[in-house]
Order: C-alpha cells, then structure tokens, then sequence
C-alpha cells in the first residue's frame, strides 16, 4: 500500500482515520452485542446476580456505597446530556465542564471500589476484578457505545429503581 499523498492528509479532517470502521458498521455492532453476550454469560456462570442479592459473604454496605455512587454518576450523565446539551445547546466536553468531569471520575472511583471491596468476601481477589471488568466493560461500555443516550438513560433509571427495590 502506498503512503498517502501530502495533498490527501492536508484534506483528511483532524481525528479522521480511513482504517477505521464507523461506529454504526454491522461488524462494530456484532462485536459488541458478542462481547455483551459472553459477559452476561460469564456473570450468570458466576452466579454474580444471586449472590449479591442473597450472599452473607457479600459486604451489602459497601455494595450500598457503590450503588450511590453510580446512581451519582447516571445522574451528572443525564443532567449533563438532557439538560446541558440538549435543553442549552452547550457543548460538552472536558474543557467547558472539568467540574463535573472530575466529580464523575472520582464516583467512579469510588464505584469501582466499593464494588471490588463488597464482592471480596464471596468471589476472593482475582475474580472480583474479572466480575469488575465483565460489568464494566463486557456491559456497560458496550452498551453505552451500543443505543442512543436517551434509551441508555431510561434503561439506567429502570435498572437501578429495579436493583434497589431488590436490594435489601
């Protein structure tokens, strides 16, 4: 293959990378539902839902705290999106919002290891951290890259009013 002309590169928007797929392509697509499906095959092998839910091994207070803090988290995600960018028209990015950026980063901090403290008791170090990635990036990532903003809105208030009448 040969390089590209100076001329071809000067035309090419910043960002812009002819080897990559659009994020719509059918491919993108089957890889992700494919990476959700093994990761929500792996959490039921895990059994990760039932334990949480009736474990004595599990730390339900720091499985609270983690809840918080997501709950924290898809609130500045939804006020930021609907409210800010949709009802404003500002745009959002890192630079016209480090406030809330940071506040997001450190409730997902905070997230992450209460979540990773709860789930020691019953699953041990190494498979906690695989329960961390399998939901955090097998699920959610890619279901935040796979629907529109507002259906990954009404899923995340649907799913946590569900997971915290359930949760006791």
């Amino acid at each position: 293959m040969d390089p590209e002309e100076p001329q071809q590169l000067r035309q090419r928007r910043p960002g812009q990378n002819s080897h990559v797929l659009p994020a719509n392509h059918p491919v993108n697509i089957l890889y992700r539902v494919g990476v959700m499906g093994g990761s929500l095959y792996g959490l039921h092998e895990l059994k990760v839902f039932h334990k949480v839910i009736h474990s004595p091994d599990v730390d339900h207070q720091w499985f609270k705290i983690g809840l918080a803090a997501s709950i924290a988290i898809s609130g500045i995600k939804a006020y930021m999106e609907l409210y800010e960018g949709r009802m404003r028209k500002q745009k959002i990015d890192y630079k016209n919002y480090k406030n809330a950026t940071h506040a997001v980063l450190l409730f997902f901090l905070v997230a992450t290891a209460a979540f990773h403290i709860s789930l020691w008791g019953a699953y041990g170090g190494p498979k906690t951290i695989l329960i961390n990635i399998l939901f955090g990036y097998g699920v959610l990532l890619q279901f935040m890259l796979l629907v529109p903003t507002w259906i990954q809105n009404a899923v995340t208030f649907v799913a946590l009013t569900f997971l915290l009448q359930e949760y006791k």
